[in-house]
């Protein structure tokens, strides 16, 4: 491994690996780690991805915090980047994490997570979730025979909390909020013994996700575009894709930074208020609202992981968006209609943002922009059939066949 150690987000304060497990010490601030990027870039030049037959997360394993590669049956990652045409004049990209195991973005956090507690000999993992963390630890563990127990909001989907009992996790359905199921996660973590996945709590998190950030570039052929735009609840997918990119311009694979862009629901936009009073990372302070959006995914009252994220959108010059749930679910339709991809509420987010953006002018035309769809829309049908107008014909009879025909 090139990892040189870890550094708190919040007091700055460095520690190695092996003083820490969770979060800092002395501030209880969210921990980076930190890698040796001239010793990557030494041993691992950019051409030697040509030779990498592994298009799995796997190919970049000097670049996370493992050991090995790890043999699993599940295909985690290099998930399709599609040019797609649009009206927009921009050069528009979609990558649709649905196609991950579990139908979402998570597994890749979930994936470094689980095999760091294997190696380390750990057999009981939990986690807080709106629904995909919990889905995608039940669906990754379930292949590795670990047990869990995953700890979700009384109001997560139907679909996803199916995904979990399926695949064989223990689920405490919470009254109340995500923020009430993440603080009983911790405190059962801290009283059991339990290795805890939670975003943000976990920093090997952020190093799963920052993964899509290398795919984008790869993919690519290594050019950067010029903004990549999410959605953001706790913002540890925003600031996994900013590690990502700053992974690699400090190695050299790339020479330069694009803007990133969160996009969250005028009803969830702790995030969104925090950048707007924040004038640099020093005077970062993390707004609490009380979150009620469509978009269950980023449903967060308490941004678990908002300095980061905030820091992202400052650092790389970006912004950030709020849409109206409604646009939410037209970018369901508009997603699955103009495209042929279907997402979920909070995956398709960043397109509704796409779309604001150009209204008021932050795109140019000509710009290179990806999109990144994180969670598939199987995992809420119930909002997909409220974006629908599409509605379900009744045929009764084969006599009806002819008339129903002619109204076509």
């Amino acid at each position: 491994m090139y990892i040189e150690g870890a550094k708190c987000i919040r007091c700055n304060k460095e520690w190695q690996i092996s003083e820490i497990r969770y979060q800092c010490p002395t501030c209880q601030g969210n921990l980076d780690i930190a890698y040796n990027y001239k010793a990557l870039r030494n041993n691992y030049p950019k051409t030697s991805f040509r030779q990498n037959k592994l298009y799995s997360i796997w190919r970049y394993l000097p670049f996370l915090p493992l050991k090995k590669i790890p043999k699993r049956p599940l295909q985690l990652g290099w998930t399709p980047l599609y040019p797609v045409p649009n009206q927009y004049g921009i050069k528009l990209f979609i990558k649709d994490e649905g196609r991950n195991p579990s139908g979402s973005l998570k597994d890749r956090a979930t994936a470094i997570v689980l095999e760091a507690a294997q190696e380390a000999g750990i057999t009981h993992l939990t986690t807080a979730s709106t629904g995909n963390a919990g889905s995608s630890l039940a669906c990754l563990s379930a292949s590795m025979g670990i047990e869990t127990t995953v700890f979700v909001p009384d109001k997560a989907p139907e679909a996803k909390i199916a995904q979990m009992c399926i695949f064989g996790t223990r689920v405490y359905s919470v009254i109340g909020s995500y923020d009430d199921a993440y603080d009983l996660c911790i405190r059962a973590s801290n009283l059991l013994g339990w290795y805890n996945r939670s975003t943000g709590y976990n920093p090997l998190t952020r190093e799963g996700k920052k993964t899509c950030a290398y795919e984008i570039c790869e993919q690519l052929d290594w050019h950067v575009p010029d903004w990549v735009i999410v959605s953001v609840g706790d913002g540890n997918i925003l600031s996994g894709l900013w590690k990502g990119f700053k992974d690699l311009y400090g190695i050299g694979y790339i020479d330069r930074l694009p803007k990133m862009v969160g996009v969250q629901s005028f009803a969830s936009n702790a995030i969104a208020l925090s950048v707007r009073s924040a004038q640099n990372k020093a005077s970062i302070d993390i707004k609490s609202v009380q979150a009620s959006t469509i978009a269950d995914s980023i449903s967060v009252n308490t941004p678990r992981d908002g300095v980061f994220a905030v820091n992202a959108i400052l650092e790389s010059r970006g912004t950030i968006v709020e849409v109206t749930d409604e646009k939410i679910l037209m970018a369901i339709k508009t997603v699955a209609q103009r495209w042929g991809i279907f997402g979920e509420p909070a995956g398709v987010a960043c397109v509704a943002g796409l779309e604001k953006l150009w209204e008021d002018g932050t795109l140019k035309s000509g710009e290179v922009v990806v999109c990144i769809i994180t969670g598939n829309g199987l995992k809420d049908v119930g909002s997909a059939l409220k974006a629908s107008l599409n509605r379900v014909r009744v045929i009764e009879s084969k006599s009806d066949l002819t008339q129903v025909l002619r109204r076509i």
